[in-house]
């Protein structure tokens, strides 16, 4: 009995040390999960305040610069400028947003769009001459082209900054994860942005600026001479022989940073030539990791980037004309668009002026009218 009553309470220990053991599992696991959840939280914020800190000092930088620019213009003119107003204006134009119109009724949403982008476009203009109104339309234009670099720096900042505060603030893994997923190619847009400091301060070509240099060269080649009309804001238009056909080379007007109004210049055109049978459109294209930069393709549509506002309304234009619409497409990074053009994308254009060439003859006949537009930034690129 007495044997019976020993085995019985060993077996009741045994079963009450085994429970323990399982807590103390339990317990251990969850501190480790909590524990490595945490760390990895620590580890996410500590990698994000690292790109953070970089775009903060990107942002510094591009501020910097525009008032620099300010300055370098009133010593060439030997002006004197206000400086502290110059910067609190600029910091201003920096944080000024841009409210699209509402779309709960889509109908003419592209009139809207179209005429708030003018708005502040002749706002910002307006800003900057009263800020140095010794200085001329390019200088004026370039001073636009970067301000607004520095606006798109600053925005990108600010948002990245926002989502950051949020996952910290709310210990929120998932948020902080799907940040830090973007980072590498937010910070992709950042240099771009960064690297086109240099050019809109000192009027150079960027790698954006294909389309245009490749209509110039066209109109060099096969129309040196030929009258320049221009007939949209700061876009203009030249009527080029080439194997008996007559191409309507289109373009914003250089040397200043501007893109030009392409579907009102394209309107007009299809308006005098109504017997036109094509519309080319040349741009830069964003290239994929695997494909080289300056590779040349071909294309269907209207390449043209930005809101959609001029690729909308080109697009109506040759519906009801009832024009096909083809594409010269020059690849590049994001970073080499803004960037000063380098050697291998301006030897591209070539590449791309004899594509031009080679779609005219190909798919148009003697007799024929073709419109050729250089869609991109015209800064630094004449006419």
């Amino acid at each position: 009995m007495l044997l019976e009553s020993s085995g019985a309470l060993g077996d009741s220990v045994l079963d009450g040390q085994g429970a323990m053991d399982v807590i103390t599992w339990i317990v251990l696991l969850t501190l480790f999960a909590y524990l490595n959840r945490e760390f990895e939280i620590w580890r996410m914020i500590s990698e994000i305040e690292t790109y953070i800190a970089a775009f903060r000092s990107i942002r510094d930088k591009a501020l910097r610069c525009a008032i620099n620019s300010f300055k370098e213009i009133a010593v060439k003119k030997e002006k004197k400028i206000d400086v502290k107003k110059i910067e609190a204006r600029i910091r201003n134009l920096v944080d000024t947003s841009f409210i699209t119109p509402t779309d709960l009724d889509p109908y003419g949403i592209i009139d809207k769009l179209k005429h708030l982008v003018k708005v502040m476009d002749r706002a910002v203009e307006n800003e900057v001459k009263m800020l140095i109104p010794f200085a001329s339309k390019v200088e004026v234009e370039n001073l636009k082209d970067l301000i607004g670099a520095v606006h798109a720096i600053n925005e990108i900042y600010k948002i990245v900054d926002h989502i950051y505060r949020i996952g910290r603030k709310f210990k929120s893994l998932w948020i902080l994860m799907q940040l830090s997923a973007l980072l590498p190619f937010i910070t992709e847009s950042m240099k771009a942005y960064e690297s086109s400091l240099e050019a809109f301060a000192n009027g150079y070509p960027v790698g954006d600026s294909v389309g245009p240099i490749v209509a110039a060269k066209f109109a060099r080649k096969h129309g040196n001479g030929a009258e320049i009309k221009e007939v949209a804001d700061d876009t203009i238009m030249i009527e080029v022989p080439f194997k008996d056909r007559k191409v309507i080379v289109i373009k914003a007007k250089g040397p200043a940073g501007v893109t030009g109004s392409l579907d009102d210049a394209v309107e007009y055109a299809l308006s005098v030539y109504k017997n036109a049978c094509m519309v080319i459109t040349v741009d830069a294209a964003h290239k994929l990791e695997s494909e080289e930069s300056g590779s040349i393709s071909d294309g269907f549509g209207v390449a043209i980037g930005g809101l959609g506002i001029e690729k909308f309304n080109i697009e109506k234009l040759a519906a009801n004309a009832k024009v096909p619409l083809y594409a010269i497409l020059i690849k590049m990074s994001e970073e080499e668009a803004l960037s000063v053009i380098n050697k291998k994308l301006f030897e591209a254009t070539d590449k791309a002026l004899a594509n031009v060439e080679r779609v005219i003859e190909e798919r148009s006949k003697p007799g024929d009218v073709i419109i050729l537009v250089g869609v991109g930034n015209t800064i630094g690129v004449y006419p």
